[in-house]
């Protein structure tokens, strides 16, 4: 779908509120024609000197009725257009919204600042476009009626106040493509300082600890200084067009008005035929510049258009205008929890071949295969880089895979869509909480009794004790990626949120990272006095080793040995060096 295409499907949505928009707008920029018309009969009159006084206020009145009338449809329209741009924003950001939730892992293509520049300018820049769409029609209404009404008054002076129309189309033509790049530059300076105060802020912690504050703000500065030039330009070069559009419409009416009064001398020009083309000229003015900026808009739309289609996965970037609710009016309804169905009991997953690479490197996964049953504890371990987080991930969606298949119950899924709750949980080695309370990061909006449950996941997720050492308990803002908790805490928490899921399969993908010993032992303890749990768990240390059913050893991206412990311990030099606790070199990937 190119530009042109995309606009037309913007068009089409809701085209009742763009009907409306247009029919109102085109009311308000036609009035004028009466006013002219009014002036023209007003000075006419007046010109002859045979007047009869009280008349002339009738004109006058008329068009003071008008100008009422045109402000009371100002008004009217506004909020119609108001209602409408409401629409557009609502329908494009929610689609975007929607693209990212579908990527693999979230992994986008821009980075945070930049995926937030493209919600808030590039989405103001459509409805800037829209806006002057909206006033075309009435536009283009008065342009025609005027210029009908002033070539039957007089030909020659008509044409020339058409010629501005040629001249700023050819001027907004050959400007396209230097817009279009003062467009995309300005775009992406803005996009990296956003991304970047957002990495600082969540980094705060580790600037400080490196001393890099000093830095920090040259590197600010510096983007900063790049962004405002980018913006300059940007901005310089389309208040330039808009100037240069209007000085060739002020040159064409400084002819025309003097071929006005050469007529007006000839006696082939009244005073009320001047009064209407002053009147039409400047609105006709006005229309032209519109119509030319349109084509200057339309060039720099291209941009706007191409940065908020890379937020959707390949071959799906025609869903950025896919009709969907969007509750301007209400509140959306409540999140409906996918609920288990008793009869599609989780029995076996099984994977089979399953392979990813990083790029065009060696570095990832190769030929995974293996089977977990339910109630199994499956513990995946091997040295830094073996590959371990890799396999988890690509299993889970959150990575593509390249080859491969996963079969749930005898039946082949699509993990990124299906390996979610209440199916599979996920606890990443790195957890993200949200800048909320304890309480709302472990539930996460649910509603109903989730009380008993959140009750099970903290005692489970080993959470109890330091909850009932914050100051406010449960309700203890966390702060932004939970900075007001220890790792540990952050760690168990996301564990808890985990649990509350009740999935058929939780992954663990290192929970050893952030806990000690003694902590982790409990949570396998507890965790496996519940009946019927499933779980794989990335642990290299031995209170998982012991706990589980089945071990698979990863080395070089590829499993080296898979078996019980006791088998592997004495089979497998990998597994027995990572037992003893050895120090192994770290591989990149």
């Amino acid at each position: 779908m190119n530009v042109t295409g995309f606009i037309g499907r913007l068009f089409r949505y809701k085209p009742y509120l763009f009907f409306i928009n247009g029919l109102l707008w085109c009311v308000f920029h036609s009035l004028p024609l009466a006013m002219g018309l009014g002036m023209q009969w007003f000075f006419d009159r007046t010109a002859t000197g045979r007047v009869d006084y009280m008349w002339l206020a009738v004109p006058l009145i008329v068009i003071a009725l008008f100008r009422l009338t045109r402000v009371g449809t100002f008004f009217v329209a506004f909020y119609a257009w108001v209602t409408y741009m409401y629409h557009i924003q609502a329908i494009l950001r929610t689609n975007m919204l929607a693209g990212i939730m579908r990527w693999p892992g979230r992994n986008l293509p821009a980075s945070p600042g930049e995926a937030m520049s493209r919600f808030r300018d590039d989405v103001d820049e459509v409805v800037e476009y829209i806006e002057s769409w909206v006033d075309f029609w009435g536009r283009l209404v008065f342009a025609v009626v005027s210029i009908i009404i002033m070539a039957n008054i007089n030909w020659k002076i008509t044409l020339v106040a058409v010629l501005p129309l040629v001249i700023v189309t050819l001027l907004n033509n050959l400007s396209g493509n230097r817009a279009r790049k003062y467009a995309q530059v300005n775009r992406e300076a803005t996009g990296r300082i956003t991304s970047f105060i957002a990495e600082t802020f969540g980094a705060v912690q580790a600037l400080k600890l490196g001393q890099a504050e000093e830095n920090v703000a040259a590197r600010f500065n510096l983007l900063n200084e790049e962004r405002r030039q980018a913006a300059l330009r940007d901005s310089l070069f389309k208040q330039w067009m808009k100037s240069l559009n209007q000085h060739v419409l002020s040159i064409c009416t400084g002819l025309i008005l003097l071929m006005c009064a050469a007529e007006m001398k000839a006696g082939h020009f009244t005073v009320g035929d001047f009064a209407l083309f002053t009147s039409y000229l400047v609105n006709i003015g006005f229309s032209i510049s519109l119509f030319g900026y349109m084509v200057f808009q339309h060039k720099r739309l291209k941009v706007s258009y191409d940065r908020m289609r890379t937020l959707f996965r390949p071959g799906e970037e025609d869903q950025i205008m896919e009709s969907r609710e969007i509750y301007l009016y209400e509140d959306p309804p409540e999140l409906k929890h996918e609920r288990r169905n008793m009869n599609e009991k989780f029995h076996e997953l099984e994977v089979k071949h399953l392979s990813y690479r990083y790029g065009s490197s060696a570095n990832g996964i190769h030929d995974i295969n293996f089977k977990l049953k339910r109630g199994q504890f499956l513990v995946i371990t091997g040295r830094i880089g073996s590959g371990k987080s890799t396999l988890v991930r690509t299993l889970l969606g959150l990575l593509p895979k390249q080859e491969g298949e996963i079969v749930w119950n005898g039946e082949h899924v699509d993990p990124a869509t299906f390996l979610m709750p209440p199916r599979a949980a996920y606890t990443p080695q790195v957890p993200r909480l949200f800048s909320d309370t304890l309480r709302e990061n472990i539930v996460q909006g649910k509603v109903g009794e989730t009380d008993q449950a959140m009750e099970k996941a903290i005692r489970l997720a080993v959470l109890d004790q330091d909850i009932q050492q914050l100051d406010q308990g449960l309700e203890t803002p966390v702060g932004p990626r939970g900075v007001m908790l220890s790792g540990g805490q952050i760690q168990r928490s996301a564990t808890a949120r985990m649990l509350m899921t009740e999935a058929d399969l939780f992954i663990f993908d290192d929970l050893s990272s952030a806990l000690d010993v003694e902590t982790e032992q409990k949570v396998w303890e507890g965790l496996f006095q519940e009946n019927d749990v499933t779980c794989i768990a990335v642990s290299h240390r031995k209170a998982a080793l012991t706990k589980a059913d089945h071990i698979i050893v990863m080395k070089d991206g590829r499993i080296e040995a898979e078996g019980n412990l006791v088998e592997l311990l004495e089979s497998n030099e990998e597994m027995q060096l990572l037992w003893q606790g050895e120090q192994m070199p770290v591989k990149a990937g």
